[in-house]
């Protein structure tokens, strides 16, 4: 089987869970068409040029298979967008300032614990943390959004105590969908890295620990064991990321993490005996 038929196969199981969502959502397969051409040529025209340029309209029907006039529509409706806030720098900053919230000294009690924090004044203080570390997001855009999640509660007498350090939203919410996206695209970029990268590029991470003969029964000790030991994992990752975070001088400056998923069949089949 030629590798254009691998591919084709690999596509079906890739876009299955995604058709699935979309399905969810009310979305027609001829919205799906038109969002297929989107990235056609926008993939096409930014991934395939020469010499760091866009490539020509006419390269671009070559490789996606549409007519020079369609994809020149196409080419033309995308020009005319707004382009679109990156969809992780939200939700990355929130879960930056949580975290910072349960690592960084300043924002710990004696025990090691987070503080219970004045809302405003100068550090440690809850304006003071997400100044630090919410970045380029407005500030009451984060405070709205962890206190919708409750992450965050309000005490009495302007002050404010955190209550995880992780951001969650439920799953009927957009920024749950926005956060699958985020997740989806991270882990499809690193697929995609590993299968072409240059000999010269060092792959990224990426690797799974699965069994096929585990009994149902075990799953609330599976549970229990991946939540707690996942959550140790991401805590480390998280304290060795914000130690060498940039400081402001830096020139160039990257986002950089890992992601863990539960991997569980739908289907179940009998043991045999």
């Amino acid at each position: 089987m030629e590798l254009k038929s691998y591919a084709l196969a690999a596509a079906r199981r890739m876009l299955r869970p995604i058709l699935r969502i979309l399905l969810k959502h009310g979305v027609m397969h001829s919205e799906v068409i038109e969002l297929t051409k989107e990235l056609y040529v926008d993939i096409a025209r930014n991934d395939y040029g020469l010499r760091g340029r866009p490539t020509n309209m006419s390269r671009v029907a070559l490789l996606t298979g549409l007519g020079r006039r369609e994809a020149t529509r196409v080419k033309n409706s995308l020009d005319q967008r707004t382009p679109p806030v990156p969809l992780a720098n939200k939700q990355d900053r929130i879960a930056r300032v949580l975290a910072a919230w349960y690592q960084d000294p300043e924002y710990l009690d004696a025990d090691g614990k987070p503080r219970v924090l004045p809302l405003e004044g100068p550090a440690p203080s809850y304006q003071a943390l997400i100044q630090r570390y919410g970045g380029d997001v407005p500030a009451i855009t984060l405070d709205r959004e962890m206190r919708r999640v409750k992450a965050v509660r309000p005490l009495e007498v302007d002050r404010i105590q955190v209550l995880r350090r992780n951001y969650r939203v439920a799953t009927v919410e957009p920024e749950a969908l926005t956060r699958a996206s985020s997740v989806m695209a991270d882990l499809g970029r690193t697929v995609h890295h590993n299968l072409y990268h240059a000999p010269a590029e060092d792959s990224r991470f990426e690797a799974r620990a699965s069994n096929i003969n585990v009994p149902t029964t075990a799953l609330p000790a599976y549970r229990e064991f991946i939540y707690t030991q996942s959550q140790e994992f991401l805590e480390k990752v998280d304290a060795w990321l914000t130690r060498h975070e940039s400081d402001a001088g830096a020139t160039e400056v990257l986002r950089l993490g890992i992601g863990m998923y539960w991997i569980q069949d739908d289907q179940r089949k009998v043991a045999k005996p």
